[in-house]
């Protein structure tokens, strides 16, 4: 009878067959290991800067463009107040009473239209932002591994672990290994080698904010 394993004993049980299997073929005895900060590649990048940056203008127009809708909405419930008070008065005709009714029902119809499109409107809105936003993370990473894949290479090192990866648990992936190469600041600095220059007053011609005096 066949049993199988659990998931995570038996991932952990092939990390440990890999790991051993690097470990027999070291040529020179030591098993020489490398460390990278996924975390911080992640966070420092610049393309993943951007992306962020892109998102919160993106969120920003979002929620203008539904205020401007939660705007209509109190509008017509104001006017919906003005027709309710019309509408208390004991001097109006009966007539009078039965228009502003109606109004006030077409109005109330408005309102409800008004509130089904606008949540509707950022719920789509969103929901695009968020496939958009996890299509841009998902690319930035696999740069971020390509960076690293290829940096390794260069190096005499036989594993790379990520120091900030964290198991099922919550704890450290890798709490200690001796005489480990950290790879991080050195890829990270080849990450941004191309990043756009930060707008800073000299970019701008010297401009400086008004009322701000010469030094």
């Amino acid at each position: 009878m066949r049993i199988s394993l659990p998931f995570q004993i038996g991932q952990k049980t092939v990390l440990l067959i890999l790991a051993f299997g690097m470990v027999l073929s070291a040529s020179a005895g030591e098993l020489k290991v490398g460390t990278v900060n996924m975390m911080k590649l992640l966070s420092g990048f610049h393309e993943k800067k951007a992306a962020e940056a892109e998102e919160k203008v993106e969120l920003a127009s979002i929620d203008a463009a539904y205020r401007e809708r939660v705007e209509a909405i109190k509008a017509i419930e104001e006017e919906l107040g003005k027709k309710q008070n019309e509408f208390n008065d004991p001097s109006l005709a009966e007539k009078k009473r039965k228009e502003i009714a109606a109004s006030a029902q077409q109005l109330a119809a408005n309102r409800s239209v008004l509130i089904k499109e606008g949540e509707e409107f950022l719920q789509r809105q969103r929901r695009s932002l968020n496939q958009k936003m996890v299509g841009m993370i998902n690319d930035i990473r696999q740069k971020v591994e390509s960076a690293v894949r290829d940096h390794s290479a260069t190096l005499d090192v036989n594993l790379v672990f990520d120091e900030s990866g964290l198991t099922s648990s919550r704890t450290p992936f890798l709490i200690y290994s001796r005489n480990t190469v950290d790879l991080t600041d050195a890829v990270l600095k080849k990450l941004n080698k191309d990043a756009p220059s930060p707008v800073t007053l000299e970019n701008l011609g010297g401009a400086k904010p008004k009322g701000e005096t010469p030094k």
